[in-house]
């Protein structure tokens, strides 16, 4: 039995073990629904469950991090606070990640979330017509680029001291 929390790749390591794409797999919590039994060969046989989190996390701070990487449905998660929430994770731990992927032209560092808003909004062009800032647009690029390793490899845990 193959099995975990949401959207961390159970099925497509079912796929790659059986060499051909027999589980269903998605950039999203849910996509599995249910038991899903692959047969590798006549005697063996895995099975893909959809993923379970527990019903509370301890401490907000891990909620945060399930959610930053895509592991709780979108649609229960408000993105604007997610992504602030993110934004400021991303320049206080790994801060050069930011600079490379939307302040390529400018020697300002960014060290406050409107300034990475801002930069995301220029450097790619997330304008609503008339030439206003499309905020909603650039968190969604901002999780979105998180979310698909465009930042870089980035650890959310750290060893403590």
């Amino acid at each position: 039995m193959v099995a975990g929390i949401p959207n961390v790749g159970k099925s497509t390591l079912i796929n790659t073990i059986a060499g051909k794409s027999a589980a269903k797999t998605g950039n999203k919590p849910g996509v599995t629904r249910g038991n899903q039994w692959i047969r590798l060969i006549t005697q063996i046989e895995l099975l893909d469950t959809p993923g379970i989190l527990w019903p509370k996390f301890e401490d907000e701070h891990t909620g945060e991090m399930i959610a930053f990487i895509g592991s709780v449905n979108d649609l229960i998660v408000n993105t604007s606070e997610l992504a602030e929430t993110l934004g400021k994770w991303l320049i206080a731990n790994v801060p050069a990640c930011l600079e490379t992927a939307y302040n390529k032209d400018s020697e300002d560092k960014i060290s406050g979330y409107q300034q990475l808003a801002d930069a995301i909004v220029k450097v790619r062009g997330c304008l609503r017509p008339g030439g206003e800032p499309d905020y909603e647009k650039a968190e969604n690029i901002l999780i979105n680029d998180f979310r698909s390793g465009r930042l870089g490899r980035i650890t959310l845990e750290r060893v403590s001291d």
